[in-house]
């Protein structure tokens, strides 16, 4: 079962595959591996109709051929099934072992703390899946799952079950559940799901699924040199007080409902090269009214919020913009992502108020070996308060878990890794890094604000706080059948002044161990 890429039945246009699903994992490497036009999209989660028809392109360069490439057509060839109306059900079962030394350091945006405060120990979790469709026209999707114990998980936004004793540790909610419908190079889907733009995997310093789905309506194009998405979702809410926030103590608790809103465009003038550029805004609203101007895909939030209509709001909101690039040399490709939250234009403001910037620099090359592997080195950086705001409510975070990169804000971290595929079912991987950071979190409350800190070094530290700064290690080994994929990693840390304190150093591991069973899933 586990040598062989089993090949799955009605998997309609239009159905997305979960960023856990094992072809995200190959099709990076066809990228690394210098396949250019294996690329499906700027975009995460990817269509099965983007991804066939990124492998048709890549089957027709021989650059790409190979052992990958043959086992994702085998795996995303259409079915006879997928050409008409059609209802495909599906189930998978999940569990997952972690064991550790030392205490938690994962995911890197939160504190070092005690292991009793990372996953637990044992996890199972089910999945079932029942979606309807109409070829690559028409799909609709509803994923429910149920979790046994969600601490440490910051994929969950339900509230663990209550019983006559108290709260359980157990869950029952929706991962996915979306309307999806194309009209020629337009599609449109109003739901739940995950969004990830640039970056990689569920990493991005854009916007990450690093938290929760998000339930939104999105709008996006796809076009021989062009792609663009924007989107309109619902976050949460937020309780301000003066007893958490930045408030008066004359000011009562007050509520305020929050949203995102993003647009991205992409222009490939050739298969070896790429440039994106986009916006997103995170908006707090005192009711849960909205202007219809911020749902429009075609108008821009930064034109939309100087509407009349939207007078006085924009100081609430918080507005990013970023821009990407991507290049292949020969066999290398590079990529550049850059996040612009503040930057400073005069003078007399970079005296008080630093830039908030977020950037990311890769390169990756394929080794000549006998058989695919790569090399890749890798750099990001998120300035001390990028992200931040002066109130909570517009922290670029979903459910204290940030919108953006893993890192939250006031960290770098860099690594260079390898992988190598024994065979197209079979990745080995390994890296080594460093991680600093200073004294900002992402879901503090008060929330900080970068004014006045101008002079503040990168990471922030103070008299008796030092920056936290870590060598990092970390290998795994993954079966990558779409039928049975198991996961087993190591991550390992030496860890000096862990959050923020004069301590010495430390060494930490993390040891998880992740097999899951699908029948017909996705």
């Amino acid at each position: 079962m586990l040598a062989g890429p089993a090949v799955a039945h009605a998997q309609f246009g239009l159905i997305t595959l979960p960023l856990n699903d094992p072809a995200y994992v190959q099709l990076a490497a066809l990228e690394h591996a210098g396949c250019a036009a294996a690329r499906v999209s700027v975009v995460r989660p990817y269509s099965v109709r983007l991804i066939r028809a990124a492998l048709a392109a890549a089957r027709t360069q021989p650059d790409c051929a190979g052992p990958l490439l043959d086992a994702l057509a085998k795996r995303f060839a259409p079915a006879p099934a997928d050409a008409g109306k059609g209802v495909r059900a599906g189930a998978a079962a999940t569990v997952q072992g972690t064991a550790y030394h030392n205490g938690v350091f994962l995911p890197l945006w939160e504190n070092v703390r005690p292991e009793a405060q990372g996953d637990p120990a044992g996890v199972a979790l089910v999945h079932g899946r029942l979606a309807w469709g109409d070829s690559d026209r028409v799909a609709l999707v509803g994923d429910g799952y149920a979790e046994s114990n969600v601490r440490n998980d910051p994929t969950v936004r339900a509230r663990p079950f209550r019983t006559g004793a108290g709260n359980t540790s157990g869950i029952v909610d929706f991962s996915e559940a979306y309307a999806a419908a194309r009209a020629g190079v337009f599609t449109f889907t109003l739901g739940r799901g995950e969004e990830a733009w640039l970056g990689s995997g569920t990493e991005s310093t854009i916007l990450s699924a690093n938290g929760p789905p998000i339930d939104r309506l999105a709008a996006e194009f796809h076009t021989a040199h062009f792609e663009g998405r924007a989107i309109f979702g619902t976050l949460d809410n937020v309780v301000m007080d003066s007893a958490q926030d930045s408030l008066s103590g004359t000011i009562g608790p007050q509520r305020y409902y929050r949203y995102i809103v993003g647009h991205e465009l992409t222009w490939r003038p050739s298969r070896v090269a790429e440039v994106t550029l986009g916006e997103t805004a995170l908006l707090s609203r005192g009711a849960q009214t909205v202007d219809l101007s911020l749902i429009n895909p075609f108008i821009p939030y930064v034109i939309a919020q100087h509407d009349t209509g939207e007078a006085g709001n924009q100081v609430l909101d918080n507005l990013m913009a970023f821009a990407a690039i991507r290049l292949r040399a020969g066999p290398v490709t590079g990529a550049a992502e850059l996040l612009i939250d503040d930057i400073q234009i005069d003078a007399a403001s970079r005296l008080t108020t630093p830039d908030q910037l977020g950037y990311d620099l890769t390169l990756s090359s394929p080794l000549p070996v006998s058989v695919p592997a790569t090399v890749s080195l890798e750099y990001e950086r998120i300035d001390s308060y990028t992200y931040e705001r002066q109130f909570y409510t517009t922290v670029y975070e979903n459910y204290d878990q940030p919108l953006g990169s893993q890192l939250g804000p006031d960290a770098d971290y860099g690594r260079l890794g390898a992988e190598a595929f024994p065979r197209p079912w079979l990745r080995v991987a390994a890296g080594l890094g460093f991680w600093r950071r200073g004294l900002q979190r992402i879901y503090e409350r008060p929330a900080q604000m970068a004014t006045g800190h101008a002079n503040a070094p990168f990471p922030t530290s103070a008299p008796g706080q030092p920056a936290q700064t870590a060598d990092l290690g970390d290998a795994s080994l993954q079966f990558l059948n779409p039928v049975l994929p198991v996961t087993a990693s190591v991550q390992l840390a030496r860890i000096q002044n862990a959050n923020n304190v004069p301590l010495p150093a430390a060494n930490l591991a993390q040891l998880q161990l992740t097999a899951t069973y699908a029948l017909h899933y996705p």
